[in-house]
């Protein structure tokens, strides 16, 4: 099969989230998110990934939030090399996905940041990865098309 009739992964698992641990150099909820936020635009854009999308994101640009960044390029397959992936500073989180003339806004709620931020102060980390795992998209995001 050649690369062009493969699609990236569309489902979170732990094997995913393993591989983008070990690309990352360490688990947390920030890349969970990136990784979240990534298959919701593969899927709700009908992307293979890789060459047929682009991305903008807008985040602190400074750990942990900066994660993030990680998390989309491994499930997306944008990446900074490819140039199809962009990365500027803003408040809270959110990253626009483009495929062709289809476009994605994907936004962390506010509630959902300051959860992150609240529980990761208090050191229940595991906890919050699971949450971050299983929960609904429309529980962590406000999703808008264009």
């Amino acid at each position: 099969m050649e690369s062009a009739d493969l699609r990236k992964v569309r489902a979170w698992s732990d094997e995913l989230f393993s591989r983008a641990v070990e690309f990352h150099g360490h688990g947390g909820p920030y890349l969970a998110l990136g990784l979240r936020m990534g298959l919701a635009a593969l899927n709700k854009l009908e992307a293979r990934g890789w060459f047929d999308l682009r991305c903008r994101i807008y985040l602190p640009l400074k750990p942990p939030e900066s994660c993030t960044v990680d998390g989309i390029q491994f499930s997306t397959g944008c990446t900074l090399g490819k140039r199809n992936i962009e990365v500027e500073e803003g408040p809270g989180i959110k990253a626009e996905f483009i495929k062709s003339e289809k476009f994605l806004m994907i936004t962390l709620k506010e509630d959902v940041l300051r959860r992150i931020r609240s529980q990761l102060s208090m050191g229940s980390g595991e906890e919050l990865l699971s949450w971050l795992a299983r929960a609904e998209d429309s529980e962590l995001f406000i999703i808008e098309r264009g």
